[in-house]
């Protein structure tokens, strides 16, 4: 009988056992860990390599930020929702949470990876509300479309990224009301922090380089997030990335309609404007959003049910993913990016979105601890 080689998913040391142990689970001869035997050589397909390498790097960053490695996470699973059938009540419950009638229990909370739909339904809308304006725009040429051109454009992709997070936040205690406020209130006096950093480093004379903006827009959206939100009610990681989207997201659709009216108003209104919301539309979830949610939920990781205090923005559970998403930010400035079609863009991105997925997993295992012992005691009550 052939012989089946692969690696250890726990110590990554070379493996040889007989093929007849196809599938079965035995501890690793190096680490001991519980491990299961693959069912097919994985030196023998391209397409396991391929995952290998995927499932390494993956590995390497959520060390790197010093979040948990994914374990049983599947695209395919968490998306299997967004091309189903919804009814329009369906909808309105999944926005109907976070009240004080309309929060359930801990013991009524689903704790298995969420399955968001309602942000992909919401793109779509969005989407044609914006491309029915820019053909008004190319037909009419009236002046007058501009503001909504510039409002749909700038808001559509994040509020729709801003959704998922909201999808993800299983507990279901943060209303509609509490996100609109930091979207609008987040974005706000995170660009007024921004600014004044940007000033200080202007008045001891720093060169301005792009890539520098991260010193200055991460602190201050992280300053604005803590401004409005230090409130035991929200004690969960799956809060801190909910808070740390929206405003991000506010951030990004205020700064994303501020470029697109400036080169409106120093370019012939259309091409130029019309360029600069599609392409900053397009990266928002890449950019501002993941990057103020992973740190959002980072620091909620340290935060949890106590009064927010400066000793925690030193602790390395927040200070890693914080200095990741200053790093990301930083090279998402640089002059570097050569590849078509913004790919360096979208690799930086997937980097945020690991660390986001690995805090999500956390939140998951927070609440599946805290239900358990909400049920553990119900049962000894009873």
């Amino acid at each position: 009988m052939a012989d089946i080689t692969f690696k250890c998913p726990e110590c990554n040391n070379d493996l040889t056992v007989d093929e007849k142990g196809r599938g079965m689970r035995v501890p690793c001869p190096q680490c001991g860990k519980d491990i299961e035997i693959p069912t097919q050589d994985k030196t023998s397909s391209d397409l396991s390599d391929v995952g290998e390498i995927a499932a390494r790097v993956t590995a390497k960053i959520s060390s790197a930020a010093g979040v948990e490695r994914l374990e049983g996470f599947s695209f395919r699973g968490m998306f299997s929702e967004v091309f189903k059938k919804h009814t329009e009540d369906e909808v309105e419950r999944y926005f109907a949470v976070g009240g004080p009638d309309t929060t359930p229990s801990i013991s009524e909370v689903d704790t298995t990876w969420p399955k968001p739909w309602v942000f992909f339904r919401t793109f779509v809308i969005a989407f044609l509300v914006y491309f029915s304006l820019i053909s008004a725009w190319y037909t009419h040429n009236n002046i007058f479309l501009v503001p909504g051109i510039i409002l749909v454009g700038s808001f559509a992709l994040p509020f729709a990224t801003l959704l998922f997070f909201m999808e993800a936040n299983v507990r279901r205690n943060v209303s509609l009301y509490q996100i609109n406020k930091l979207v609008f209130r987040g974005g706000a006096i995170g660009l007024t922090f921004s600014l004044f950093f940007f000033a200080v480093m202007g008045a001891v004379k720093l060169p301005f380089i792009p890539a520098l903006a991260a010193i200055a827009e991460e602190p201050g959206k992280l300053l604005a997030l803590y401004l409005i939100i230090n409130n035991k009610k929200y004690p969960y990681i799956l809060n801190g990335l909910l808070f740390g989207a929206a405003v991000g997201a506010g951030f990004a659709a205020f700064e994303s309609a501020g470029y697109a009216l400036f080169f409106g108003l120093t370019d012939e209104v259309g091409g130029a404007m019309e360029s600069v919301i599609m392409t900053r539309g397009i990266l928002s979830p890449f950019a501002h959003i993941a990057w103020t949610s992973m740190c959002g939920g980072a620091l909620w990781r340290v935060k949890g049910k106590q009064p927010f205090s400066f000793s925690m923005i030193r602790d390395p559970r927040f200070l890693k993913v914080f200095i990741v998403a200053i790093v990301l930010h930083a090279l998402w400035n640089l002059p570097i990016h050569r590849l078509p079609f913004y790919a360096s863009y979208f690799i930086l991105g997937a980097v945020a979105w690991i660390i986001i997925l690995g805090l999500i997993q956390e939140g998951l295992k927070e609440l599946r601890v805290e239900k358990a012992a909400a049920i553990n005691k119900l049962t000894t009550e009873a």
